[in-house]
C-alpha cells in the first residue's frame, strides 16, 4: 500500500508534524505500525488498528492515535493524529478527520504528500 499524508492549505502536514514531535522511541513505534499497515492494509486489526467511524480508522501505537482512511484501493491517507488521554476519542478529532477525508476525496491528490521520509 502507498502511504500518504494530508497537507493543509498552508503546506503543513499535521500528522508528519505530530510524528516529528514524538520521542525517538515513540517515532520508532509509529513507523513500525505504519510499516505493518502498509503490509496488511485492510486486514490490520486490534490491537494495532481499529475502525472508528464513516471510513476512518485509527492506528494505535501506545497512547498515540493516527487517523487514516483507505483511498483509491491501494493507498492509505493519514489525516490527523493525537495523544490519547481518555478512553473515548474526542468527537472534535473524529469530526476533523472526517472533514479532511471528505476534502481529499473531493479534490484528490492535491492535498497529499508522498511517503514520510524516515529519519
Amino acid at each position: 500500500m502507498d502511504i500518504w499524508y494530508f497537507v493543509d492549505e498552508r503546506g503543513r502536514s499535521p500528522v508528519r508534524e505530530f510524528i516529528d514531535g514524538l520521542s525517538l522511541d515513540e517515532q520508532a513505534k509509529v513507523f513500525a505500525y505504519i510499516d505493518e499497515l502498509g503490509k496488511q492494509g485492510h486486514n490490520l486489526r486490534r490491537p494495532l488498528a481499529d475502525y472508528v467511524k464513516d471510513g476512518i480508522y485509527e492506528l494505535r501505537p501506545k497512547s498515540n492515535r493516527l487517523f487514516y482512511f483507505f483511498f483509491l484501493k491501494e493507498s492509505v491517507v493519514f489525516v490527523h493524529a493525537i495523544k490519547k488521554k481518555t478512553n473515548e476519542i474526542p468527537e472534535k478529532d473524529i469530526a476533523l478527520s472526517l472533514k479532511r477525508k471528505k476534502y481529499i476525496e473531493k479534490y484528490r491528490m492535491n492535498m497529499l504528500k508522498e511517503e514520510y521520509d524516515e529519519k
